[in-house]
């Protein structure tokens, strides 16, 4: 039953480059209709477990299966996921369209000139469909492998640091477009240093450090794992009563007077607000603050 819910099942994936080991024991899985990040320093592995999910790479040891099944006894599997690479490869002396035709025809797409046009009008490509595509600004480049990417309508998509060099519009709408494709039940497995990016888009991480997982497992389980939430209480009435009041809990100031109160759960938070109004304060706004991405990540790789 479990196997039906994966897209990606990795299970003790070794690979090693001369001495060097670059995956060691690696295994976790991507949920169908789930967005999942795949974090690490650069060196960590990531690129090379992509390789290996593609079946561009074969580990030394462990197995890949892409729903249920293993690549390597069923190639045709492949035709299921989308792929768009840190390293962008496409024929420099052929236009936008060119290119798409070209991909669509080796991947087998069927009407493939109208999936093009479509993706083409989907990626507002229009003014770019005849250009060649040495001649794109990096940005476009990007937004060209996306839309390649997904002219198979694959069930697995899987995209390497896929918003670099995207301008912050376009950032927001391909952000759409993963959210979307979610809700059809799409499997996304996502690299990128871009930790706020990860934070608005994925339901689980994976963090690699030299080879191995650091961690597996939800958004929110990271949080409670690596750090404290904060309770901001802003108080409109004798802030020094208030901090004096709350000292016990290691309470402390903010540079604007607004508190910042420690908890480890939500319910102590009616506790603390309860407490103030007792003492004749007026509370204004309380709310719970989860620490950035970016700070768990960090505090995660220190060994906090």
């Amino acid at each position: 039953m479990e196997d039906a819910l994966n897209a990606v099942s990795i299970e003790g994936i070794v690979k090693t480059f001369g001495n060097k080991v670059v995956l060691n024991g690696v295994s976790f899985t991507v949920r169908k209709g789930n967005i999942h990040g795949l974090l690490g320093h650069n060196g960590a592995g990531k690129t090379t477990l992509f390789r290996i999910i593609l079946g561009l790479l074969n580990p030394d040891k462990g197995s890949v299966k892409i729903f249920g099944v293993d690549p390597k006894l069923d190639p045709s599997i492949k035709s299921k996921i989308g792929y768009v690479s840190e390293h962008l490869a496409f024929y420099s002396q052929l236009t936008v369209r060119e290119n798409l035709i070209r991909f669509g025809d080796l991947k087998g797409v069927s009407d493939c000139k109208k999936v093009v046009e479509d993706l083409i009008r989907r990626f507002e490509l229009s003014d770019f469909a005849d250009v060649k595509f040495a001649k794109l600004s990096m940005g476009t480049k990007q937004r060209v492998a996306i839309a390649r990417a997904m002219m198979n309508n694959p069930k697995l998509l899987i995209l390497d640091e896929f918003l670099a060099n995207i301008d912050p519009v376009w950032r927001h709408r391909i952000k759409g477009i993963l959210k979307d494709l979610k809700k059809d039940d799409v499997a996304i497995l996502v690299s990128t240093h871009i930790l706020a990016d990860v934070e608005e888009l994925c339901d689980y991480v994976t963090i690699i450090r030299m080879g191995e997982i650091l961690y597996d497992g939800s958004l929110d389980d990271l949080y409670q794992k690596t750090g404290l939430k904060n309770l901001v209480a802003k108080i409109n009435t004798n802030n020094n009563k208030a901090y004096e009041i709350l000292a016990c809990i290691n309470a402390s100031k903010a540079e604007d007077g607004t508190l910042i109160v420690p908890v480890r759960s939500e319910e102590e938070v009616s506790t603390i607000i309860q407490t103030l109004v007792d003492n004749k304060m007026s509370v204004y706004e309380a709310r719970v603050l989860k620490p950035s991405l970016e700070e768990v990540y960090s505090r995660l790789h220190r060994g906090c």
